[in-house]
């Protein structure tokens, strides 16, 4: 994917003429849905917080209209933009995700898949919240686990759904009764070059998806994951921190970066930021600091950096409106070509940027 600005998500209560479609957003200070217009090559749909043991997977998107959720990710999508579902989420108190067997985790991916995917219904009561829209993939941040789950299962989940994802699902019967909004969808499967990513925690490894620890995702199946976007905030010990000149933060992107070149040499590893001070509780990088550090792993021998993650859009929007927007300080430090060699400056043209946005609300 190219590095350049194109519209890929919008939210509107009037539609503003600049953006390509429209969808709600929340914004990450206050409940109400605010009007964005931002420009990513990949944009996950946080969160889908409830899923496993049986829960059914239905978005509430607080009594918006759902009908317009479907065309606007259909209509960002024909710009060139990847549109996720981020499963997961802060959990706090009380966790509302997780797998109590294979069994369990089987099942939620292929209603993931029926559901949000290349797929179709094969339950009569089940429908298609975003209608015919197919979402490009699944984002996976999982930062908590219900009681009676086990992480482990996230390897089967993602197992079975990447096989899906290849293979499509087969049931005549269900085909037959399918109705009509749901038959172009039908005719996908297995056809899209499908996503599966992760936003771990940047301590490695990660508690919940590992690597190095037995029978986790990232552990049993990292060759099924496209992207990382290591969450370097909220973490203290390998979080950017201007006392040590950020020596942890290069340290623990290494520990992901030389993993994954030894593990899944087509893993590419995205460096994941608060995109506003008010976004995370600790971690946020000034513009500045930004640029030089994001320059140092580039001049590392992290061949497999491919770009900068941010959470999340809505706080990205709320940096524009005071004229303090980010994405200028992440465009340099993915294109500014000095002092780097001829494979860095290739390299430059195709790095991603991404962000997560909170869709009011996928809970």
């Amino acid at each position: 994917m190219q590095l350049f600005h194109k519209p890929y998500l919008c939210a509107n209560v009037a539609l503003d003429s600049s953006c390509s479609a429209q969808i709600w957003l929340m914004s990450a200070s206050a409940a109400v849905p605010v009007q964005v217009c931002a420009q990513y090559n990949i944009t996950a749909i946080a969160f889908l917080a409830e899923f496993g043991q049986s829960m059914p997977l239905l978005p509430n998107i607080a009594g918006h209209n759902i009908s317009e959720v479907g065309p606007a990710i259909t209509a960002c999508q024909s710009y060139g933009a990847k549109i996720l579902l981020s499963m997961g989420g802060q959990g706090g108190d009380s966790c509302g995700y997780g797998f109590s067997s294979g069994e369990d985790a089987a099942e939620t991916a292929l209603n993931v898949w029926e559901l949000f995917l290349g797929g179709y219904p094969t339950k009569s009561t089940a429908t298609r919240p975003f209608g015919n829209a197919t979402l490009d993939g699944v984002d996976l941040d999982i930062e908590c686990a219900a009681n009676g789950t086990d992480p482990m299962y996230y390897t089967t989940f993602v197992q079975q759904l990447r096989s899906l994802m290849q293979n499509g699902s087969s049931s005549s019967a269900a085909t037959e009764s399918l109705d009509t909004e749901y038959v172009a969808v039908e005719t996908t499967l297995g056809t899209a070059n499908y996503l599966i990513t992760a936003a771990p925690q940047c301590v490695f490894p990660d508690a919940y998806l590992g690597p190095q620890l037995a029978g986790l995702a990232l552990t049993d199946a990292a060759m099924q994951f496209d992207y990382l976007w290591p969450q370097f905030y909220n973490n203290h010990i390998c979080q950017y921190n201007l006392a040590d000149k950020g020596a942890g933060f290069q340290q623990s992107f290494q520990n992901w970066s030389s993993w994954a070149n030894a593990t899944a040499p087509a893993l590419e590893v995205l460096v994941g930021l608060p995109a506003s001070p008010s976004a995370a509780s600790t971690g946020y990088i000034a513009d500045s600091d930004e640029v030089k550090q994001i320059n140092m792993i580039r001049r590392s021998n992290a061949t497999n950096f491919d770009g900068v993650m941010l959470w999340s859009a809505a706080w990205e929007f709320e940096n524009e409106q005071m004229n303090q927007s980010y994405i200028p300080s992440v465009l340099k430090s993915l294109t500014d070509r000095s002092g780097a060699d001829a494979q860095q400056v290739a390299r430059s043209a195709t790095f991603v940027v991404m962000a997560l946005a909170l869709l009011c609300c996928l809970l």
